[in-house]
């Protein structure tokens, strides 16, 4: 549907967001593609996955297990917000 794809590019956008401000990614907002790898192209550590996962379960209302909190859902913007959808279906 329409509403859920808006809701993944807001979800997307507000992920770059959060890189920027909160992780201090030393990249602008617009130069991030929901592909780049977020350890390996963007830089962010293992602290900064820790955060990124309890800005997610706060702002969505989601709890990740340490079972999904896995390289394979934090490889990148796109996995993580297919993640974090999957969770809110």
């Amino acid at each position: 549907s329409t509403k859920e794809i808006l809701n993944q590019d807001v979800m997307k956008q507000d992920m770059k967001q959060f890189l920027v401000d909160q992780l201090f990614v030393d990249m602008p907002v617009e130069t991030i593609r929901t592909d780049m790898g977020l350890a390996s192209d963007i830089g962010v550590d293992s602290l900064g996955f820790t955060e990124l996962m309890a800005h997610l379960e706060d702002k969505y209302g989601v709890s990740i297990s340490q079972d999904e909190f896995v390289p394979d859902n934090f490889r990148s913007i796109d996995t993580v917000i297919a993640l974090v959808v999957s969770k809110l279906a």
